[in-house]
């Protein structure tokens, strides 16, 4: 009985960090970026789902390019949709980071240019 109780607490434990989301994932965080560069949105709900939804495209394989253009056609200007990107990238989904400085070292005219 002592035993089966240990499996069942040691598989809940692994479950729990399993379903737990990233800790470095902070939308909040995520906003104050895009406060501080100047990036205006009407929702503050909104702009933080595009974020979310930037990160769900890339976890997916989604190319760069094919993130930055979703964001644009949300109706940010070219120089803002870099700034979203990367900026979901470092505060909502450090795991996709090293795909967009990969991308942006790739020398391509729309990479954001600021490390936050």
């Amino acid at each position: 009985m002592a035993t089966r109780v240990g499996c069942l607490a040691a598989m809940a434990a692994a479950l729990a960090v399993t379903l737990a989301p990233p800790a470095a994932a902070d939308p909040i965080e995520y906003v104050m970026v895009l406060d501080d560069e100047g990036v205006y949105y009407e929702s503050m709900t909104d702009v933080i789902d595009l974020g979310k939804y930037t990160c769900r495209m890339l976890r997916l394989g989604a190319a760069v390019p094919a993130a930055l253009n979703n964001v644009a056609s949300s109706g940010y200007a070219p120089y803002e949709t870099g700034i979203v990107v990367y900026a979901a990238g470092q505060k909502m989904c450090p795991d996709v980071l090293p795909v967009i400085e990969s991308w942006a070292q790739q020398g391509n005219d729309t990479a954001p240019v600021s490390h936050y």
